[in-house]
């Protein structure tokens, strides 16, 4: 069972929903985790540390669901140049409460096991919100649903 509660982030630009057990994390760990100086501003992070909701806001303007498109497929790209024999799974374009998003799934490898991603990208007013998730791979169908309803909850303030 897992619990959740709205946080806003961004300012209070966006309001999501968040599993209530997940804590910020620490600094010194998202260095490491995260070791590129473009690392996630906000990551949100299970108290053992193996599951991730990450979030970045970028002044990219999109013209509807087509410009929303693009965006998708340049995040796309952009990982499979970083890895080439990443292969992308489930793209879907969900709307939900009039809030477009564009989801993906893929599965990368850690030095010790394989990990489970999901992206997702949404507009908000004149920028575009980048939310990816990351498990263990053996526990994405315990965090699959879930983390896409927490990308579906993502909602302007």
């Amino acid at each position: 069972l897992v619990e959740f509660v709205s946080e806003k982030l961004f300012n209070e630009q966006v309001e999501i929903l968040l599993p209530t057990s997940f804590i910020d994390m620490p600094q010194a760990v998202a260095k490491v985790k995260y070791p590129s100086e473009y690392r996630p501003p906000i990551i949100k992070t299970s108290l053992d540390g193996t599951v991730n909701f990450t979030f970045n806001l970028f002044d990219i303007l999109t013209e509807g669901s087509d410009g929303l498109e693009e965006v998708a497929a340049h995040f796309q790209l952009v990982l499979k140049q970083v890895n080439p024999i990443l292969k992308i799974h489930n793209y879907n374009e969900m709307t939900c409460e009039g809030q477009s998003h564009r989801l993906f799934s893929y599965k990368s490898y850690g030095l010790d096991m394989q990990i489970y991603n999901l992206m997702c990208v949404t507009p908000i007013r004149d920028k575009v919100l980048q939310g990816s998730f990351s498990c263990p791979y053996e526990e994405h169908e315990l965090w699959e649903e879930i983390a896409q309803q927490v990308f579906l909850s993502i909602r302007i303030k």
